[in-house]
């Protein structure tokens, strides 16, 4: 079966495969295009005989290939064997030359969307196109503190309402929102999926199938995924941002000129966190579901107002960040999770690294990783870690390289952290890296991160909850 793997090199270097069962030679560009605007399985009603392997994968990219400016990307153009690939030409399958490499052209961003981005359309598409996918990795996820014997609310009930232009009473709204968000805070805090997939950054839809899979995720990974369930289930929300200092207007009003900028402006600041507010039962929730080294958020009123104008502690292994909260338009929120699906190659290698997230954090263990040189830049990190750890009178970190065989109980078993190993080599492709990469493991108190924060009201349905 010949295939034809498209690499986007001028984006976030992920791979798109696209399989040719039949053995033919050629594809016409054009007829590529015309295959491109159909869903696989819609594809194949069509008469398409070519296949892919992950639907949603799909989805992303028919996406930027039919609507690249949506994707706060300039127009596509298409190379195989340094040929530009065009209107009138095509596509050569043969295994020695399988690669198209997709760069961008040239445009103006500008002159094409600012405040017209939105994800709740692409959302809404996708969702129905792969209902019955969603839906069953969606309830899975949401339902997955029950007992055999609790009953068990389906997400259809409510994205069925919100079709029909009906609606659910808002109190089961709001307790069903409840549960959904405690589950996700609820699913790991980490990075290392991404390497295990080769994939720096999953969109909200995504995000619901890595949950099934015992994956996680982080902070605008998991709000994507949140914001992915208020869209389909008709409820407005909108994007808070956190930053290690208060913003003044001119600073967020700059957070749009940068995204529409291709990187030619300036952000004088770093956006450290993405959370939502949700409206719902007529209040507005303020609801973070990151989980790690965030405490899970769901306030309304006077108690979300509260996190405005004070702001909140996360804590990390060896000291405590404060951020602050702003509110940013929607268009801004979206802008912001495409940059991250589509522009940042190495997004898994920043946080996991550069940012110092870990590949994972718990309630249980922090888990990181360092490049592993060896001489005294590895002893010079072994000792950074230790030092982490007696700071806060921890147990001592293990260390986990490729000669290890042996390591003490752990959340994780030695085989899961010799294969993260393996993916985070795999995915540092430098030629003249010859070093090994060592894990970390530093054991973690109990009761490390702090309590939930919900507003007294939702007290009672969060003690009905299984979850």
């Amino acid at each position: 079966m010949n295939a034809l793997v498209f690499e986007d090199m001028g984006g976030n270097g992920l791979q798109y495969t696209i399989k040719n069962p039949e053995g033919i030679d050629k594809w016409s560009f054009d007829e590529f295009l015309d295959y491109m605007r159909f869903s696989s399985s819609q594809a194949i009603e069509q008469g398409f005989l070519f296949l892919v392997d992950d639907h949603l994968k799909h989805e992303r990219f028919r996406f930027l290939v039919n609507k690249p400016e949506a994707t706060m990307n300039r127009p596509l153009v298409f190379m195989q064997n340094g040929n530009k690939i065009e209107t009138g030409g095509h596509f050569t399958f043969t295994e020695s030359n399988q690669l198209v490499e997709v760069n961008r052209g040239s445009g103006n961003l500008r002159t094409h969307m600012g405040p017209n981005i939105s994800l709740k359309e692409r959302h809404l598409s996708v969702f129905y196109l792969y209902e019955e996918m969603l839906i069953k990795a969606i309830d899975r996820t949401v339902n997955g503190g029950l007992m055999t014997d609790q009953p068990r609310d389906s997400i259809s009930m409510f994205t069925k309402s919100a079709c029909n232009g009906g609606g659910n009473p808002e109190d089961l709204k709001l307790g069903y929102l409840l549960r959904a968000a405690t589950a996700i805070h609820k699913a790991p805090f980490e990075n290392w999926s991404k390497f295990k997939e080769s994939i720096p950054f999953r969109n909200g839809y995504e995000m619901w199938i890595n949950y099934v899979n015992s994956g996680g995720g982080v902070c605008s990974e998991k709000t994507a995924s949140l914001k992915f369930l208020c869209d389909i289930i008709g409820l407005e929300s909108r994007p808070v941002i956190g930053a290690q200092r208060r913003l003044s207007p001119e600073e967020i009003d700059c957070i749009g000129d940068y995204f529409l900028s291709n990187g030619k402006e300036t952000l004088p600041f770093d956006i450290k966190h993405l959370l939502l507010e949700v409206d719902i039962n007529e209040e507005t929730y303020l609801i973070d579901v990151t989980g790690g080294n965030v405490p899970f958020l769901f306030l309304n009123g006077k108690d979300a107002e509260a996190y405005f104008k004070a702001g909140y502690a996360v804590r990390m292994v060896s000291r405590t960040d404060k951020l602050f909260l702003h509110r940013v338009p929607t268009w801004i929120g979206d802008a912001h999770l495409l940059v991250c699906e589509y522009h940042l190659p190495d997004a898994h290698f920043d946080l996991a690294f550069d940012q110092d997230l870990g590949l994972e954090i718990s309630e249980g263990q922090y888990l990181a990783a360092f490049f592993d040189y060896g001489g005294d830049h590895s002893n010079r990190l072994r000792a950074h870690y230790e030092k982490l750890g007696t700071s806060q009178k921890l147990a001592p970190p293990i260390f986990i390289n490729e000669q290890t065989s042996r390591i003490p109980v752990t959340e994780h078993s030695l085989d899961f952290y010799q294969n993260t190993r393996a993916n985070i080599l795999q995915a540092y492709d430098n030629p003249n890296y010859t070093g090994d990469c060592t894990i970390v493991v530093q054991p973690l108190k109990k009761n490390f991160w702090r309590n939930p924060m919900i507003s007294k009201e939702l007290v009672p349905i969060l003690k009905e909850s299984p979850n």
